[in-house]
């Protein structure tokens, strides 16, 4: 009978793999986190299809450099007193622009920027998807170090309440020492339920990210890193130039206005086409009247002498245009420089803590060996080796968080400046 219930459940499990899902969690490291989330994200499909379209446009620009070319056929009728004429038709042909002014090449440069800013606002928002993903994967792994904290914590508490139970039983401790290991029990394993909600919310947030695709259970692995920033302040403001996307999309929307203006002016100017067609042409084509195939053309120039001062505003407009978007990008461009200028000095401020937390957490070792030995001796009490305890998790959970609000600092610097920035992996010494 067990045999057989034990060969149901391994046929059931492989039947519905999503019940082996659930039960074994899907370990997700953050490079490939990272990847699936930006091939999925519907942001991010939206603008690849974005960039497609205004690359099509460009080439839609280009066409006007090519000539037109079709096939006309029918019947054509002559009008005259004495009799009307008729003719079959049917011929080829061409129409080709030899001069509008610049305005085909102003159109063709600006479809080349829009397919730029395209491109950049495709590329930065990949970029944000991974930073979106990584502060998600770094949350729960700073709940997870947290829980693992605790529960060093909870052990320790264990082993300082049987230290102290001993101690009563030789009559040397009283009976409020062992509560007081009791009651911190309590406490810590309340604290344990609650974290242990919070790192289901984390995992939630980062299934988001990722898609229900991926399963309901999965479990980003690695560790907090304690990282040092590379480089000057003056090395990252320079970088806003070339990898900012407001400025970068700024400095383009400022030349597509240039072009504007002079895609305006160039209506001013002549126009030149060409029209050739080769066949049996209508009668307002042929040379002389013929029933052969004739080829005729003509050249075609035109020029607009008054158009209502359409001209005149949309050059205005375009000029204004550029004007406002000029003072547009100084703002981004200052704001970007304050911005990565904050984060710069907070990012240092910070590492410098997690450096300074490391040496308290050696301190808050042998000061807690310290109190364990002269609690053994019957110097400290337990009120004093429960303190030891607390504080050495403390500046534990203090380290780590001063590690996570680097790696978060260290994100907002990145969104600002639209790249990642060098880091230098510090190897740390428990």
């Amino acid at each position: 009978m067990f045999r057989c219930l034990s060969f149901l459940s391994t046929v059931f499990l492989f039947t519905f793999p999503s019940v082996r899902a659930m039960e074994e969690p899907r370990k997700v490291g953050l490079d490939d986190a990272k990847k699936y989330a930006i091939q999925h994200n519907f942001e991010v499909m939206s603008l690849r299809q974005a960039l497609e379209e205004a690359r099509a446009r460009q080439g839609r620009a280009r066409s006007a450099y090519y000539p037109k070319l079709g096939i006309a056929g029918g019947a054509d009728t002559q009008m005259k007193s004495s009799a009307n004429e008729n003719a079959v038709i049917g011929y080829v042909y061409g129409d080709y622009n030899l001069f509008n002014g610049f305005g085909d090449s102003y159109r063709t440069q600006i479809a080349a920027l829009d397919a730029e800013k395209a491109e950049i606002r495709l590329k930065r928002a990949e970029f944000r998807v991974g930073l979106e993903v990584e502060r998600a994967f770094h949350l729960y792994l700073f709940k997870k170090t947290t829980i693992e904290l605790k529960r060093e914590t909870v052990k320790l508490n264990d082993t300082n309440k049987k230290m102290a139970s001993n101690k009563k039983r030789s009559g040397l401790a009283a009976e409020s020492d062992v509560m007081e290991f009791d009651l911190r029990d309590a406490t810590l394993r309340s604290d344990l339920l609650l974290l242990e909600q919070e790192i289901e919310e984390a995992r939630t947030a980062l299934k988001k990210l990722l898609g229900e695709e991926v399963g309901s259970r999965i479990e980003p692995v690695g560790s907090l890193q304690h990282q040092h920033l590379r480089g000057n302040l003056n090395d990252l403001v320079k970088r806003i130039k070339d990898e900012s996307e407001p400025v970068l999309v700024g400095a383009r929307n400022i030349a597509i206005s240039s072009l504007e203006t002079k895609a305006a002016q160039s209506k001013w100017l002549p126009k030149l086409d060409l029209e050739v067609a080769a066949g049996y042409l209508p009668w307002d084509l042929r040379q002389v009247p013929s029933g052969s195939a004739m080829l005729g053309g003509k050249v075609v120039a035109r020029i607009d002498l008054f158009s209502g001062f359409e001209t005149l505003y949309e050059r205005r407009e375009a000029e204004a245009k550029r004007l406002r978007q000029e003072a547009e990008l100084k703002t981004a461009i200052l704001s970007a420089m304050i911005d990565t200028e904050n984060a710069f000095r907070r990012i240092s401020t910070i590492q410098n803590r997690v450096d300074l937390e490391e040496e308290n957490e050696s301190r808050a070792k042998r000061y807690y060996a310290s109190v364990m030995n002269e609690y053994r001796r019957g110097v400290k009490n337990s009120a004093d080796l429960r303190v030891a305890a607390d504080g050495l998790f403390e500046v534990r959970l203090k380290r780590e968080s001063f590690k996570f609000e680097f790696l978060n600092s260290r994100l907002d610097l990145e969104r600002t400046l639209g790249g990642a920035v060098e880091m230098e992996i510090i190897e740390e010494k428990h």
